[in-house]
């Protein structure tokens, strides 16, 4: 059977597309890029925000009027299971991933049931390298935000071994990785449920030869009070990118209380201002939701003014979307003009904080993995755009010579 896949979300839910068309291929199936040749879909969600659910739905709905078989896997089928497993031929849930080819095996071919032995370790195996590699670490998170429909896609925090996780990164970077990008739910909760840790993890990782670079994804600012000094030294190897990537969510205690984050503004701003002192050249990346339930006009503006003392590189902006089953869900929730002019203003002050940050580095000198023609990514994970070609998989020095808004520019050394 030919099977086309089409993934969405996340680098974590990346990572689970890359799995399940792994462990298709080693059922016998053949993966197509082209619909009109495809037997069977198999539509990888994401769940995240209202807008997302929608053109997922969209998407379902249009493989149907293809009359395809559809299989829907990811957050979308764990999440709002009853209001999509009649659409579907098939679900598939996250953790099931590394499972697809045997579940679509029985189902399609054999015509029977399947016993689900699920080993989440599993899933690692399922992996193939690229350039740029996600290297998911966990499952699931321990928080419990009142607006978070993830928690229910994902479950509770269950983490890979920290022997099978480098075990699996040396293999990549032996066939030719160069960028790992180290993914999980929430990263610096890693190991909570197995007496471990992440900077425990990014030592050992950074103990591989060969030359890579890897990224440290999204962590949740509670989780990274606990390992705070042991996190920043791990930050200075070489071998580790210098971004921090801490959702803020909002600049008002009185909202992060309602949110369910469990960490003060002050708190936040501490780690934020360590990790700066102590980690040059520190890309800074948070999130920001407005229109919260909870969030008063003087909220709003409490965050802009965190904002503006913080100067993130960049912030992610997103509009509240209430998320069914989550506790926000059944709060009073405010008028979608007032959320839109909110997200109008976040961005306008997003945009001149990212520009002036990247200004800062013109004239300097930065060592940079040529990604693409023309392309790359700095030591800490700035884009940039260059002169000359530049063999693919190697780092170079760049010298930058203009910045703009999402973006720098130079020439090779």
């Amino acid at each position: 059977m030919k099977v086309y896949v089409e993934g969405y979300g996340c680098t974590l839910n990346t990572a689970d597309t890359n799995i399940i068309e792994n462990s298709l291929r080693d059922y016998g199936f053949e993966i197509t890029s082209n619909i009109e040749d495809a037997d069977l879909v198999i539509i990888n969600t994401c769940v995240v925000r209202l807008e997302t659910e929608n053109r997922m739905f969209a998407r379902i709905n249009y493989f149907k009027s293809l009359n395809k078989k559809v299989v829907v896997a990811g957050c979308l089928a764990k999440a709002l299971k009853k209001k999509v497993e009649n659409l579907a031929d098939l679900l598939i849930m996250p953790r099931e991933a590394h499972l697809s080819g045997k579940i679509l095996y029985k189902h399609f071919i054999e015509k029977s049931s399947i016993e689900k032995d699920i080993n989440l370790e599993e899933k690692l195996k399922y992996l193939s390298p690229s350039l740029i590699t996600p290297l998911p670490i966990s499952e699931g998170c321990i928080g419990n935000c009142s607006y978070c429909i993830v928690k229910i896609a994902r479950g509770r925090l269950v983490s890979y071994s920290r022997e099978k996780l480098v075990e699996k990164a040396k293999e990549l970077i032996n066939s030719g990785t160069k960028c790992l990008l180290i993914t999980a739910q929430d990263t610096a909760c890693y190991g909570f449920d197995r007496n471990d840790n992440l900077p425990n993890l990014i030592n050992d990782l950074c103990s591989i030869e060969g030359e890579f670079i890897m990224r440290i994804g999204m962590m949740h600012a509670k989780n990274v009070e606990n390992i705070l000094d042991d996190l920043i030294e791990a930050y200075k190897d070489e071998k580790v990118a210098k971004l921090l990537h801490l959702p803020l969510q909002s600049g008002d205690d009185d909202v992060l209380k309602a949110m369910k984050r469990e960490y003060t503004v002050d708190e936040f701003i501490s780690i934020v201002n360590e990790f700066r002192k102590k980690i040059k050249d520190l890309t800074f990346v948070t999130d920001i939701i407005v229109g919260f339930p909870t969030e008063t006009e003087e909220a709003f503006e409490n965050t802009l003014e965190v904002l503006r003392k913080l100067k993130p590189d960049y912030i992610h902006g997103a509009k509240y979307t209430s998320r069914k089953y989550t506790e926000a869900a059944r709060m009073k929730q405010i008028d979608t003009k007032i959320r839109k002019r909110r997200s109008e203003i976040l961005d306008k002050l997003r945009r001149e904080l990212s520009y002036m940050n990247n200004k800062k580095y013109i004239g300097k000198k930065m060592r940079v993995l040529v990604t693409e023609e023309g392309k790359g990514i700095t030591h800490n994970f700035k884009v940039v755009r260059f002169n000359k070609n530049a063999e693919i998989g190697t780092f170079k020095e760049i010298k930058i010579t203009d910045a703009k808004t999402f973006g720098l520019f130079g020439e090779l050394c």
